[in-house]
């Protein structure tokens, strides 16, 4: 996807690829389905039995929140001490991952700002809703075989790096 999408003021209610990623059509924000939203399935294509395998992108933006977006780079070293080391995470729980669904879902909606209600501005998406959604979704299905490999490949991703530096005491 262009960078450019992601950019705060652009209109990404004009460009269909993006509202169909999300699943979102205008007018329906109130009865939005972060179920049906493509960008969790591989290939864009819904099969409730492959969803969250397209985990990368989900993936970025907790890594970017918890370990900054120099985490991203292979060689990106230096900075204040991330979120990931004072706070000692070394996984991720199904809030964070609820987290990076909500978000990416709002940063491809036509929104361009995270309002106070939950409830966006432009899109009437209920990202309370959706983040209540996903992470009630994670807490069921924990201990599914095929989510707990998910998530670690989540963690793999995430705190791969964390942990390679804090067993060699850095």
């Amino acid at each position: 996807m262009s960078p450019k999408y992601f950019v705060a003021r652009y209109n990404r209610a004009s460009v269909q690829q993006i509202t169909d990623m999300i699943g979102w059509e205008a007018g329906k924000g109130k009865t939005f389905d972060v179920f049906k939203a493509l960008v969790l399935y591989p290939d864009n294509i819904i099969n409730e039995k492959k969803i969250f395998r397209a985990w990368l992108m989900i993936t970025k933006v907790i890594k970017v929140s918890v370990c900054g977006k120099m985490s991203l780079f292979p060689k990106g070293r230096g900075g204040p001490p991330t979120y990931a080391k004072i706070w000692k995470l070394n996984s991720c729980t199904p809030g964070m991952i609820a987290f990076g669904v909500t978000s990416i879902i709002f940063m491809l909606s036509p929104d361009q700002e995270f309002s106070g209600d939950g409830i966006g501005a432009i899109s009437l998406i209920p990202y309370h809703t959706v983040f209540r959604a996903m992470k009630r979704f994670f807490i069921i299905k924990w201990t599914h075989g095929r989510i707990k490999a998910i998530v670690g490949q989540i963690n793999g991703y995430v705190f791969n790096n964390a942990m390679l530096l804090r067993r060699r005491g850095q």
